[in-house]
């Protein structure tokens, strides 16, 4: 039987979340019998010679005892995973004469860890690769049985699932039918349960509610039991629904930490300890593995009693905080997660807790209340885009005041509509609060008389760029829960009382 010499599939691999192509080139000539891989392969890649040729054996097919060299291309980025095992074997099968239609195989990205008996073996990853490649070099792609739910959401291209090395040749024969497209499923939200607030907190809940419209980072401040916690983990049954754009990279992110058996989806909702280390955070450690922002991503990342996280730790959110996306660098190398979270923090003001309380009177010194806000303070408190401090934790009387929760939440989803028709065609986000630099002037126009008094408070509270474009953001989150195509003076003014300029023991005095 006549032989082909050399072939070349295509495969790829990850780095980080990011997928890159991968050239399988196979040369079998005659000669003493060995099987090297060259290219940078990773010790995974490098073990599954004798796996590869074992599958072939006990798949009913015929093992060339030559001389195998296999390369990937490109050859000066590091290749890591059991992705190229099917790509490799059924380039051996290929140059050996054993699978028909070579022309059709060369035409798909095959994906796959092969077992010892041929088994196709189900990956972590799959998603992000097939929704992040570049479609030029191939017209469908094979991928193993239980990952068909997951490639099948995208739509882009024909997707055939493969149980066994032996169903190339059906697939090739034209005999094996492709998978129907899939349809991501989103898990019903949980309406928050309390629906009886005291008066002291409403304006703390009208926060939640503009933070969870527009994605705008939050901080809820004010004694013990005023109800902070409880009002940030009401956010996460308001948050608007997921995104088509949003349920794939929620899904990718699911797919890069777990085998997923199904396509349901959900915002994830993160509250890591204050002892959590920064690398826990933000990602990083020998592995490059992704972090809780990363992890918490288009959900809510909420950090409770946040002076109790040491400073470092908090400083490593200002960037992923306003980026969206974090750069995990190493010696061993770097990768960039996505880390479009929601922050939602809380925190007593004092020691005591009870500074500028209207409960107590705070015995806090001026020193020790600033020691206290230190972790906080600063750059990482300029991200924070709506704050409110809570003066009371009800009781001494107070009257309850019922709310329709249900209303709060569908303002909120009207808000998330809104935004997406006009940000999303121009700029690819969701949400005000996802906008940066010239997209905040560009995508928010303000009136006259906005403009006129957004000018004034900047110069008086004397506004950083950073904090004039969040009074943009805001003002215009505030319209869109109204209704209002135009930013009213009133948008305006309540834009304002939630900004955190100025929020420091120096500008308060203790009473």
């Amino acid at each position: 039987m006549e032989t082909v010499k050399l072939t070349k599939l295509l495969g790829a691999s990850l780095d980080g979340i990011q997928p890159f192509p991968i050239s399988v080139e196979i040369n079998i000539k005659r000669g003493i019998p060995r099987f090297l891989i060259t290219g940078l392969p990773a010790t995974t890649i490098k073990e599954s010679s004798d796996r590869i040729r074992i599958a072939i054996e006990n798949s009913g097919f015929e093992y060339s005892l030559q001389n195998i060299l296999v390369h990937l291309a490109p050859a000066g980025r590091k290749k890591e995973g059991t992705y190229l095992d099917l790509p490799i074997a059924a380039g051996i099968l290929h140059l050996t004469g054993q699978l028909p239609n070579t022309e059709k195989l060369e035409q798909l990205l095959l994906l796959g860890e092969l077992g010892l008996d041929g088994s196709v073996k189900p990956l972590k990853g799959i998603l992000p690769i097939l929704n992040g490649i570049p479609h030029s070099g191939f017209k469908a792609a094979v991928v193993p049985l239980e990952n068909k739910e997951e490639a099948s959401v995208l739509g882009k291209f024909p997707i055939y699932a493969i149980s066994h090395l032996r169903d190339l040749v059906s697939l090739l024969q034209g005999r094996w039918k492709e998978e129907n497209k899939s349809k991501i499923k989103i898990r019903s939200e949980i309406l928050p349960w309390k629906s009886e607030f005291y008066k002291s907190q409403l304006p703390a809940l009208r926060a939640i509610q503009i933070a969870s419209a527009g994605f705008h980072h939050c901080l809820l401040s004010g004694p013990p039991g005023a109800g902070k916690t409880m009002l940030a983990k009401m956010a996460y049954g308001f948050l608007p629904k997921v995104h088509e754009s949003e349920g794939i990279e929620l899904l990718s992110i699911r797919s890069m930490n777990e085998l997923l058996t199904d396509t349901e989806v959900e915002r994830p909702f993160r509250t890591p300890h204050h002892t959590a280390s920064d690398i826990s955070l933000v990602g990083g450690s020998r592995q490059l593995r992704m972090g809780e922002v990363s992890l918490a991503g288009h959900g809510i990342l909420f950090l409770d009693e946040l002076s109790e996280f040491h400073s470092r730790n908090l400083q490593a959110l200002r960037e992923p905080m306003e980026e969206g996306k974090i750069t995990v660098a190493r010696i061993s190398g770097s990768v960039t997660y996505p880390a479009p979270f929601l922050f939602i923090g809380a925190t007593n003001p004092c020691p005591c807790g009870y500074y500028q309380s209207l409960m107590k009177v705070c015995n806090c010194s001026l020193s020790s209340i600033r020691n206290y806000q230190a972790p906080f303070q600063g750059p990482f408190l300029d991200r924070i885009e709506v704050f409110y401090h809570i003066g009371s934790s009800g009781g001494f009387g107070q009257e309850k005041v019922s709310v329709n929760l249900k209303s709060i939440r569908d303002s909120i989803q009207r808000a998330a509509e809104i935004q997406a028709d006009r940000l999303f065609r121009q700029t690819g986000k969701l949400y005000n609060g996802r906008l940066r630099g010239d997209e905040v002037e560009r995508m928010i126009r303000l009136t006259r008389e906005s403009e006129s008094f957004l000018n004034e408070a900047a110069n008086r509270q004397k506004f950083s760029i950073r904090k004039v474009s969040q009074f943009r953001k805001v003002a215009r989150t505030i319209a869109d829960l109204e209704g209002s195509e135009e930013i009213l003076l009133r948008n305006m003014e309540e834009a304002l009382v939630f900004l955190n300029s100025g929020w420091s023991p120096e500008n308060r005095a203790v009473t």
